[in-house]
């Protein structure tokens, strides 16, 4: 083994590095403050047994899991949203809701070493805990705003609802075991998969219609699409209501980049409503993801609605420029580091100043 290397998944933060990922938090956490987050932190380590008594679909191989002195099985966190639901059932669990909570913490998971994704990884987000979808309007509009902040001017979010998938596949009779496999192609956008799984259902032309016609829901006419060839008037409902939510958007100027893409269904064991993912120009994946999951807290012990979203820093911080400040140096004598030091405070005034030996700078 090397000793100076480090693990695989892992790296090194320069000084640059940081000042660029410090100046991001800033901004982020000055539109979290705006909206009356409150800034959170919960250990690094957590109980097993928390992830696996409350996500179904967990998957052991990627959690970091240590046995400590009395035998119990601890892992390092992979999100904040449960640590942050177990707070609220135990240390909060006699404060009335709503709760609302921000964090900037380190997550881990472990990853395919060629998959050229990091283990370690820095999320910003916050978590809107004890309301219901009237309060998803307000988070998205957090969201926006801080998408604002990075002074990208081609920034999108887009924006799914995985009720609407989760109504279809009711209404249509298709069985749980199809509607997961159905559900990882539409979301994958592997169309012709899908087209050749519906057609070994037993399905109306209008229903298969819709699902094959699912994947291509997004951009600025998914919702028109939605409206057009959805089956069922429940169905119609759900679109209108989506549209009701644009609407909303479009009245407070965030128009020009919200997107609708109704073939997002991810976890469907986990969301239980809107969805969403922002992206911005240069970054071929998401630099923020979030949605609504009423049922979290429920198997923690204190049934509650909740919504939230993390913004992923590390992706950004290869995408955005450095707004670094210029440090100026002051050259000193050996024999004049008071009067040094002295003037060097009188300047950090206007900005950073670096004390340097006069023989270094030779």
């Amino acid at each position: 083994m090397n000793q100076i290397q480090i693990p695989s998944g892992t790296r090194d933060l320069f000084p640059e590095d940081c000042v660029k990922k410090e100046t991001l938090r800033q901004k982020i956490f000055q539109v979290f403050e705006s909206y009356g987050f409150r800034q959170i932190e919960t250990p690094l380590l957590e109980f097993y047994s928390t992830y696996q008594n409350t996500y179904t679909s967990l998957k052991e191989e990627t959690m970091y899991k240590f046995v400590d002195e009395n035998g119990q099985i601890l892992a390092l966190r992979t999100d904040m949203t449960l640590p942050i639901a177990r707070v609220c059932v135990s240390k909060y669990a006699n404060v009335a809701p709503p709760l609302r909570f921000s964090y900037c913490s380190n997550v881990y998971k472990v990853r395919q070493a060629f998959a050229g994704k990091r283990n370690e990884v820095t999320d910003c987000g916050v978590e809107l805990i004890g309301l219901d979808s009237s309060s998803d309007l307000e988070v998205l509009c957090c969201a926006l705003d801080v998408m604002e902040t990075w002074g990208v001017p081609d920034y999108i979010l887009e924006i799914g609802n995985s009720d609407f998938y989760k109504l279809a596949v009711s209404q249509a009779g298709i069985s749980a075991e199809d509607a997961a496999v159905l559900a990882d192609l539409i979301d994958r956008k592997a169309i012709p998969e899908t087209a050749e799984k519906l057609k070994g259902m037993d399905l109306s032309e209008e229903i298969r219609a819709f699902f094959l016609k699912l994947p291509l829901m997004n951009g600025k006419n998914a919702l028109q699409e939605a409206e057009e060839y959805s089956f069922s008037e429940e169905l119609k409902k759900e679109a209108g209501r989506l549209m009701k939510l644009y609407e909303d958007l479009k009245a407070l100027g965030y128009d020009s980049h919200v997107e609708f893409d109704l073939g997002k269904v991810p976890h469907l064991d986990y969301y239980t409503g809107i969805i969403f993912s922002g992206y911005v120009s240069g970054i071929g994946t998401s630099v923020l993801s979030g949605g609504r999951y009423d049922q979290l807290l429920k198997k923690l012990g204190r049934d509650l609605p909740a919504v939230g979203f993390g913004v992923k820093l590390d992706i950004l911080l290869d995408a955005l420029q450095s707004e670094e400040k210029p440090v100026r140096k002051l050259y000193y004598k050996p024999d004049q580091i008071v009067d040094a030091l002295r003037r060097a405070k009188e300047m950090r005034k206007e900005g950073p100043v670096e004390l340097v030996p006069e023989e270094a700078g030779k």
